[in-house]
């Protein structure tokens, strides 16, 4: 089937997400509000009657066209009928329509595994369900703790914004991201889904004042951890784990699978792993045939964006 490649401003809204939710296991990452608040621009490999269609992160520096992953967003996937994607083709379309590339994919592509121009890595996010779901021994301690302190969880009369801004303002104190305008992307996917109608908040209170909580989203039958924290004095009475217990048993209530999100760092890897997440793969592909003067460029960028 031919395909060709479509930019954001010229896709039917509608008909992309009719696509989208006519794609078993499609996560909410390909919703066009998800893509369209967190992408710097996207466009999208889509088969000329529409069956199919794969959409990729973009932007546009020194004249030059490249696929980034975009904040927020674990990977990207294909929807619709993917029986009929010829990869050899995606595969020369994409590294012809682009010079350089960092692609988060949710499965392999054996054609761009083949490749020796591209670089694969592996990383894991976790997941748990119902069947598989069961409580770790420090879990099961900070969980308890908390219970014995006069903090409430609860789901009503959360301000969104107020939780949002919270949690930005905790995670700054960690990860710097958090504190530059980047966070604007976060802020935006909360406001769309929250406007669409799939987000799910709950938040930990001290005397009716904010303290915490956690934000997630409901789609297809999964509800997926966004972000959350709680202030530190809190953290060490079990509030988190109380909180990420909170939004488990609430998906679960809800027939959804839960999806932790996602993250390289070993100390959230290991607090999911205490509700006894399971480790999924998903696949990083990169290539960088841009010229040399760009490369030069880039590098000095990346250099001083660092600093």
């Amino acid at each position: 089937m031919k395909a060709n490649w479509i930019n954001k401003k010229d896709i039917d809204r509608q008909q992309w997400d009719k696509l989208v939710r006519q794609t078993p296991d499609a996560t909410i990452y390909t919703l066009s509000f998800y893509l369209d608040a967190t992408s710097i621009d996207w466009e999208a490999y889509i088969a000329e009657d529409f069956s199919f269609a794969i959409p990729v992160g973009v932007v546009r520096k020194g004249g030059i066209s490249r696929v980034y992953p975009p904040l927020f967003q674990r990977y990207i996937e294909p929807i619709g009928d993917v029986s009929k994607i010829d990869w050899e083709k995606f595969q020369a379309s994409l590294l012809e329509r682009y010079a350089k590339g960092d692609l988060s994919f949710k499965t392999t592509i054996p054609t761009l595994e083949k490749n020796k121009t591209i670089r694969l890595s592996k990383h894991i996010h976790q997941v748990v369900d119902v069947d598989q779901f069961k409580l770790k021994t420090q879990a099961k301690r900070m969980i308890k703790r908390f219970s014995k302190t006069n903090y409430e969880i609860r789901e009503a009369h959360i301000d969104t914004d107020e939780l949002s801004k919270l949690i930005a303002k905790e995670l700054a104190k960690k990860l710097p991201i958090y504190a530059t305008s980047d966070v604007h992307f976060l802020f935006d996917v909360i406001k769309k889904a929250e406007k669409e109608g799939y987000i799910y908040k709950v938040g930990v209170f001290e005397n009716n004042i904010l303290k915490g909580g956690l934000i997630g989203l409901k789609f297809n039958k999964t509800l997926l951890y966004l972000k959350g924290t709680a202030m530190e004095k809190l953290q060490q009475e079990g509030a988190m784990y109380a909180l990420m217990n909170h939004f488990i048993q609430y998906g679960f209530k809800e027939n959804c699978g839960i999806d932790f999100g996602g993250s390289r760092v070993k100390g959230i890897q290991f607090f999911n792993q205490r509700f006894n997440g399971q480790d999924t793969e998903y696949f990083n592909y990169s290539w960088d045939n841009s010229p040399f003067w760009f490369k030069w460029m880039y590098k000095i960028y990346s250099k001083v964006k660092r600093k």
